[in-house]
């Protein structure tokens, strides 16, 4: 007798290298504010900040789409992992060099990660909904 439920899916098969590369994408918007480029121009807040995360945001569901992941939503919400883990490992890098790049609390840590997780889970809603419109 065959088990009717399908095999289990595990971590091992999502789209690791992409994953780390859309979170990679997304410290554009944290390198462009500690450049300055937010600073003034047309870029200066609030439009860069929030033109950048719309990019952002449909680049990771645009690559879910056309890539056509099986789990985009397990997926994007590990590339928002991805860029949280990121941005404060980038910010640690920068400590010695900025003064303004200050360590966040630890519960501000914790806070980054799921709230750039649940924007990726989001983005994978989206995503998940394109792709079962798809012939």
């Amino acid at each position: 007798m065959t088990d009717p439920t399908p095999p289990r899916q595990g971590l091992g098969t999502l789209p690791w290298a992409v994953i780390i590369a859309l979170g990679a994408f997304a410290l554009l918007r944290p390198v462009l504010s500690i450049t300055g480029a937010y600073d003034g121009g047309p870029l200066g807040k609030p439009v860069g900040p929030i033109l950048l995360t719309v990019v952002v945001i449909l680049v990771w569901t645009a690559t879910a789409v056309v890539r056509r992941f099986p789990r985009p939503v397990e997926s994007l919400a590990f590339a928002g992992v991805a860029y949280g883990v990121l941005a404060l490992l980038l910010n640690l890098s920068l400590q010695p060099f900025l003064a303004g790049a200050e360590l966040p609390p630890v519960p501000g840590m914790v806070a980054m990660v799921v709230f750039n997780a649940a924007q990726g889970a989001l983005c994978g809603l989206v995503a998940l909904a394109l792709l079962r419109r798809q012939p």
